[in-house]
């Protein structure tokens, strides 16, 4: 740095300068440059604004959506059963898209915190953890995501949101009339995700699904030699599934601008479509939870892992049991 006489540190001071151009200096501070004076006088008091977080109470939100069929041209009205809600955490890595959890460099972790009933007006009242990015995703009777959410909402301790319906307009507004069904009742707590899916992990997930169904058949050296081109044993079924049926469900899953009502990336799957037709694949029957864990996985963009480190994993594991009083108790 140049602290010569030539550019002192204090080189700027304050000066009147008046109509003839004579300057009166006011002010140096004789160890940094002075600029940019304020006038200072006395002034009303501004209106104080209230507070928009309750920092000393019960760290949780809630949300309100008054219509979820709004927003979703083209799905029946009673179709949409509930809402999964899936949260993200933080990037603790600093190398841009790096770790890659999944199929897109540049998808952000996620971890499913679980799903909320939508009543027969479409509408849904929530608990939610306070000041924690989520996003929602409505989904049919099977479980299966219908419409996503490209944004992130989350909302401050003691807060409560709500929005008009299924990625409103912003500038609507809900109609005259009866209030939504779930505003006349206490918010609902959510029911948590299939095991695996906070912290997310697809050896946890969907792995034991495969494990249980498909291995015995799908591995290397096996007594069917076309199954055993689909290899589901843990090491090789992530990327045997992403690429099943000509990469269907890697297309599908792959993380997107924007999303188009009714293109739910479980839903349209080939592998989906061939595990719950009637007659089944193979005699194979799966239950509702493995049913559930599948559609989950795939509709939450065929995340590897959901997180970016092993610390952030133990941490989410003592954030599941630290926020029980926003989830449903399960035995």
């Amino acid at each position: 740095m140049d602290d010569s006489e030539r550019n002192p540190p204090n080189a700027m001071g304050i000066y009147l300068y008046d109509a003839f151009g004579n300057l009166e200096l006011l002010y140096r501070d004789p160890d940094i440059t002075s600029m940019y004076p304020l006038p200072v006088a006395p002034r009303p008091a501004p209106p104080a604004h209230p507070a928009v977080a309750d920092w000393g109470g019960s760290q949780d939100s809630r949300f309100l959506v008054q219509d979820v069929y709004r927003g979703l041209d083209g799905i029946a009205r009673g179709s949409v059963k509930s809402l999964r809600i899936v949260a993200m955490p933080p990037k603790v890595q600093p190398h841009m898209n790096k770790p890659m959890l999944g199929i897109s460099k540049e998808d952000p972790g996620k971890f499913i915190l679980g799903t909320v009933p939508v009543e027969a007006d479409g509408s849904a009242y929530f608990r939610v953890p306070s000041a924690m990015p989520l996003f929602f995703q409505a989904l049919d009777g099977r479980g299966l995501a219908v419409q996503t959410m490209r944004s992130i909402a989350y909302a401050m301790p003691g807060q409560t949101l709500s929005c008009v319906g299924c990625h409103d307009h912003r500038d609507t507004a809900p109609p005259a009339g009866k209030p939504a069904l779930a505003a006349l009742r206490e918010p609902s707590r959510i029911a948590p995700g299939p095991s695996g899916s906070w912290p997310l992990r697809f050896d946890q997930l969907v792995q034991p699904v495969l494990d249980k169904n498909c291995v015995s058949c799908h591995h290397t050296g096996g007594g069917d030699a076309q199954a055993a081109k689909l290899d589901l044993t843990p090491a090789k079924a992530y990327d045997a599934l992403l690429t099943f049926g000509g990469e269907d469900l890697k297309k599908k899953a792959f993380e997107r601008d924007r999303s188009v009502v009714g293109d739910g990336a479980a839903a349209n799957s080939k592998l989906w479509q061939m595990l719950t037709t009637t007659e089944g694949h193979k005699d194979v029957k799966l239950n509702n939870d493995e049913r559930n864990r599948l559609a989950t996985w795939m509709d939450t963009y065929a995340h590897r892992l959901g997180h970016y480190s092993d610390a952030q994993e133990k941490e989410l594991e003592a954030l599941r049991a630290k926020l029980a009083s926003v989830l449903v108790e399960t035995k």
